[in-house]
């Protein structure tokens, strides 16, 4: 599956990936709060935030955007686990090839996964699309 992205994207990404040495796989930005959303391969996650969190701090000064870091993986279940790691439970269901992900949590983690307005629903949605055709995505 192949990403397309647009001219700012591609600079975030090249930066990025020269800063920290580790490659991206997706990259979503987020105007409205100035936040840059990374996918980075497998097993690199402690790479690309450094000791003390000194290479993401200073990708986020360099670049200007606040840094959000999330760790890829081929199993579905795995990377639903990785974006959010308040899930309680984690179930597939794929009817006709239309996926979707449920995702149980504790009920005082729901506002905090979810987001105000949704904001932060929508960006997972968007990486679990983007990444593994999955069609819709419930927190309960």
């Amino acid at each position: 599956m192949s990403l397309t992205f647009d001219t700012e994207t591609i600079r975030l990404i090249t930066l990025f990936e020269n800063l920290t040495g580790v490659r991206v796989k997706d990259c979503l930005i987020d105007k409205e709060s100035n936040t840059v959303y990374f996918v980075i391969e497998e097993g690199m996650v402690g790479i690309a935030i450094g000791k003390n969190g000194s290479v993401v701090k200073n990708a986020e000064k360099v670049i200007g955007k606040n840094i959000k870091i999330f760790e890829f993986s081929k199993d579905l279940k795995t990377f639903v686990k990785k974006l959010i790691p308040q899930a309680n439970e984690v179930k597939i269901k794929n009817d006709n090839n239309l996926i979707t992900v449920e995702v149980k949590v504790d009920k005082k983690e729901k506002p905090i996964v979810i987001g105000r307005d949704e904001k932060n629903l929508k960006i997972l949605k968007q990486l679990f699309q983007r990444n593994h055709k999955v069609n819709n995505l419930i927190v309960w």
